[in-house]
């Protein structure tokens, strides 16, 4: 089974979105990623966790891992605050985010890490998948 992986730190701060987003995209379009719904889903998904370790986790840095086997695809994003994410009624200032990841993904969860916290994010299946051509 072939597995691959990245792992990268963006500054805190309003360019952290956009340059995570890039990267992860750019990355999975690199392993042979080409379905372009899915791919677009993973980039909402990339922004919004990022956005909400800049707003709410504190620290200059942000880690993002990602990795990819045959199924799923894991991306996490760590940060110095250990406030787990929590839903709340959508406003005029948010509270969108956690629909967002229900509607986006398999699955969402949130690990303690080093006095911070880590949020992984799994996504199914591409509907075009490097790994079929991995296949017997």
């Amino acid at each position: 089974m072939a597995q691959r992986s990245l792992r990268f730190d963006v500054e805190a701060g309003p360019q952290a979105p956009g340059e995570a987003r890039h990267r992860v995209v750019t990355c999975l379009r690199d392993w042979g990623f080409g379905d372009k719904r899915w791919l677009d889903a993973v980039a909402v998904v990339v922004s919004e966790v990022v956005t909400n370790a800049v707003q709410h986790g504190g620290g200059p840095l942000i880690a993002v891992a990602l990795e990819a086997r045959t199924a799923p695809v894991v991306l996490s994003v760590a940060d110095s605050s250990a406030v787990t994410p929590r839903r709340r009624e959508p406003d005029d200032r948010g509270g969108r985010g956690l629909l967002l990841l229900d509607a986006l993904s398999e699955r969402w969860y949130v690990l303690d890490e080093n006095g911070g916290k880590r949020v992984h994010v799994e996504f199914g299946p591409a509907e075009v998948s490097p790994f079929e051509e991995d296949a017997p």
